[in-house]
């Protein structure tokens, strides 16, 4: 039985605090397939919200943030923001703050939570609901729609479940032995059941670096369910 539709029980559940000092060697090792540095698809995709933004945010939420490696290009695209990350992990914080100097961190906990309640205008999720058990994800959803500010908006990036590339590299990456993908309708329906309005949804990262002069045509191609990733975009009206 796949990972993506398999049942996982808690028990299994990976604990990112082993992976947390050998992150990056394992996930280029990954991503020889596309023959490019593993950086390239971080700042894709921080370049892709700030391109999709109706204005720049003040202050921005990683959730999920792992060991960071997103979070340097929010630190370029978004210089005069205040940017936070946060995650399960103690040990990957750890290795993110040494990392971005500038960013404050926390701890996903409910005293956290709570303590940052109403406070982000931009919350970037990138990889993290596959992670998380289907019975769980609600829950999260609406915790990140707690911290969020009113007009303030949400990305979700998901592996695409039927781009077989992508099933190739989560079905032989270590620290997804407990991933669930979801397609993108499940990514809609989180989003929307937590209170939040879906403005956007769009398949992107169609291309390996072998087929780099064809990137340009990826505006063209973001509703067709092949590309290795998807995004949804969903804004706090209230």
């Amino acid at each position: 039985m796949s990972k993506d539709i398999k049942q996982v029980n808690e028990t299994e559940k990976v604990d990112f605090d082993n992976y947390a000092g050998r992150y990056e060697n394992v996930l280029e090792k990954q991503l020889d397939f596309f023959g490019e540095e593993n950086s390239y698809f971080a700042e894709y995709k921080v370049e892709l919200v700030k391109d999709t933004l109706t204005q720049p945010p003040k202050k921005i939420l990683e959730f999920g943030c792992g060991i960071g490696r997103n979070l340097k290009f929010f630190s370029k695209y978004f210089p005069d923001a205040d940017i936070y990350g946060a995650d399960i992990s103690a040990k990957s914080i750890e290795i993110a703050k040494s990392e971005n100097p500038g960013v404050k961190f926390f701890l996903l906990n409910d005293e956290e939570i709570k303590n940052h309640s109403g406070k982000f205008d931009l919350v970037f999720i990138s990889c993290v609901f596959h992670h998380i058990a289907p019975s769980l994800r609600t829950k999260s959803m609406k915790t990140i729609y707690s911290m969020m500010e009113n007009e303030g908006s949400a990305y979700i990036f998901e592996h695409n479940p039927y781009n077989p590339v992508t099933r190739h590299i989560v079905n032989t990456c270590e620290w997804d032995t407990d991933a669930i993908l979801l397609n993108m309708k499940e990514s809609v329906e989180l989003m929307e059941k937590s209170g939040l309005k879906v403005t956007e949804r769009n398949y992107t990262l169609f291309f390996p670096a072998a087929l780099k002069f064809m990137r340009f045509t990826e505006n063209f191609l973001k509703k067709i369910p092949m590309g290795g990733q998807y995004y949804v975009k969903a804004v706090k009206t209230k």
